[in-house]
């Protein structure tokens, strides 16, 4: 496992490198770059011998897609991914996805997750545009990450499954990159206050927030999903 500098987990385990998403602030792409992990990052491996990781008996909580997207996830991959879950039960498992649909390997995790009532497996919808919210999806979480634009979550009332909303600021030095404003996460906030869903600010917004800089514990250190 890797420790990480995400506010929300403790570390990160991935099994599937590349993403199809081509958004243009994208970190991972650019360690890939790097470090060359693989020669296509519009095209995702698969790293089996990965899973080991989830050996370690110290419970921790694993974000398990940082360096892809599960939307992209094959079948056959998230099946696999599946069973290494299974048979660490001492972990918290989270997942992202910008896909608007369900595709094979989403499916496979999120299924079998469901059929054995497991309450260690999150999976949230990544968005960074207004237009992408879509409250009918049955996410556990958003995140939102980076805000690019005011989004508006009035709409989220209306869902029966999200409980928890992460905001973030875009980092690094992208040319052109986004600084939010204090009202749009304000007004995320008082959206998600009316419907009692969590909110956990990362801390790229703590100079913008101020006093109003919030961390509400996270749904996966209460077991909260589904």
């Amino acid at each position: 496992m890797k420790k990480t500098k995400i506010d929300w987990c403790d570390c990160t385990v991935n099994p599937v490198i590349g993403c199809k998403n081509g958004c243009a602030y994208c970190y991972a792409e650019k360690i890939n770059k790097r470090f060359g992990f693989i020669p296509n990052w519009k095209e995702p491996q698969f790293f089996p011998e990965r899973l080991k990781q989830l050996d370690s008996k110290t419970p921790k909580s694993i974000f398990m897609d940082s360096m892809s997207d599960v939307g992209w996830w094959q079948r056959e991959w998230g099946d696999k991914v599946f069973e290494a879950m299974r048979d660490n039960p001492q972990h918290n498992y989270i997942f992202l996805t910008k896909k608007q649909t369900y595709p094979s390997g989403f499916h496979a995790i999120w299924s079998h997750r469901d059929f054995y009532r497991l309450k260690n497996i999150f999976i949230g919808e990544s968005i960074d545009r207004n237009r992408q919210y879509d409250c009918s999806a049955h996410f556990d979480f958003i995140s939102i990450e980076p805000i690019l634009e005011p989004i508006d979550l009035t709409a989220i009332k209306y869902s029966l499954y999200t409980k928890q909303v992460i905001i973030g600021a875009e980092t690094g030095n992208r040319k052109n990159k986004v600084i939010p404003q204090k009202k749009w996460i304000d007004d995320i906030v008082k959206a998600c206050d009316e419907r009692g869903v969590r909110v956990f600010m990362k801390e790229s917004l703590r100079a913008i927030m101020g006093e109003d800089f919030r961390q509400d514990v996270l749904i996966w250190e209460v077991g909260e999903n589904g």
